[in-house]
């Protein structure tokens, strides 16, 4: 009776820290293969994040082998504390919507909760194998995990569009970003009240960069950028500005520029709106061309105060969403 007492309570003991170690921080260990709830890696590159209903969802390429060649794909995942990911579904498998060829590419998917018509629309990077259509692909669903229906591409202020990315503002109003070669820079750009199309510039930032991402933080607005070497990592940049529509700062570099961003690429900037304090977590993707479903994830949270905005070198570290706290690893 006493050794069953005793495993009773050695059971109890254990199941109460894992139960602990759940609620509190769970680890992040940037550059290593991320698994989902099924054991597999997870299929997110070029990524955006979404905060639904105290939920997050992380939207991106699926890039699995066993796709079939002739669709593109976008897989959701769903998460409360930002590390244990569920998949959900491929919520989009599209075969070539514009007749563009065997080489058609649907790149950087980034998913918006419209609460004005109760959608989910998704936009993404649509092209020809040669880069030249340069447009955006527009998708929605009445499920933000539920099957998108395409709709139609465009140009975005008759600009080309490559790079895309999401920012929603505190105040819920949303905006898209997105790299127009032809302008030696890129744009942001407010969308309209439905989501479906781009009502306005907000900015135009001269600067040759694409992978751009938005934060607001501590009363400015924080761009990030990656210059272009195709799938090569560089030194990604950042510049603030009090508001969207700038005066933009000069671009400097967000780590050691003989790092080349520790092999990454900008994604998102996503913020962290804690009980105890607010964290800026830089999302890259550290791409592996020739094994695109191979591509890992970095994801490290910034040092960023007064208009300095710095990467630390990639390491395990601990997040807590509830309080926004974060502790670096050795």
């Amino acid at each position: 009776m006493r050794k069953l007492l005793v495993g009773s309570m050695g059971l109890v003991a254990l199941l109460c820290a894992a139960s602990a170690l759940f609620a509190g921080p769970q680890v992040v260990a940037p550059g290593e293969p991320w698994l989902d709830d099924r054991g597999q890696q997870i299929q997110a590159h070029g990524g955006g994040m979404l905060l639904w209903k105290g939920t997050y969802y992380w939207f991106g390429e699926d890039r699995s082998p066993s796709n079939s060649p002739d669709k593109r794909y976008v897989a959701c995942y769903s998460s409360k504390d930002l590390v244990h990911w569920k998949f959900r579904r491929q919520v989009l498998a599209l075969t070539d919507p514009e007749h563009l060829g065997p080489h058609w590419i649907l790149e950087r998917p980034k998913v918006f909760a419209n609460a004005r018509t109760g959608k989910f629309v998704l936009y993404a990077h649509l092209d020809d194998g040669s880069y030249k259509l340069a447009r955006v692909a527009v998708a929605v669903s009445d499920r933000i995990d539920g099957e998108y229906r395409y709709l139609r591409s465009f140009r975005p202020l008759d600009e080309e569009s490559r790079d895309i990315g999401q920012f929603i503002d505190d105040d819920g109003a949303a905006y898209l970003i997105f790299e127009s070669r032809p302008t030696k820079g890129f744009f942001i750009a407010k969308l309209s009240d439905d989501y479906l199309s781009v009502e306005k510039k907000v900015s135009f930032i001269q600067a040759p960069l694409e992978g751009g991402a938005v934060v607001h933080y501590g009363g400015l607005y924080y761009v990030a950028g990656s210059h272009m070497t195709g799938w090569r990592p560089n030194p990604n940049v950042y510049a603030t500005a009090p508001s969207l529509s700038g005066p933009w700062t000069e671009f400097k570099d967000i780590a050691p520029p003989e790092t080349n961003t520790y092999g990454a690429q900008s994604s998102m900037l996503l913020k962290i709106a804690g009980s105890k304090k607010t964290t800026v977590i830089f999302m890259g993707d550290i791409w592996r061309p020739k094994e695109l479903w191979d591509s890992r994830y970095l994801w490290m949270p910034l040092e960023i105060e007064g208009g300095a905005l710095h990467l630390p070198p990639p390491r395990k570290w601990e997040l807590n969403v509830k309080t926004g706290e974060t502790a670096l690893g050795p």
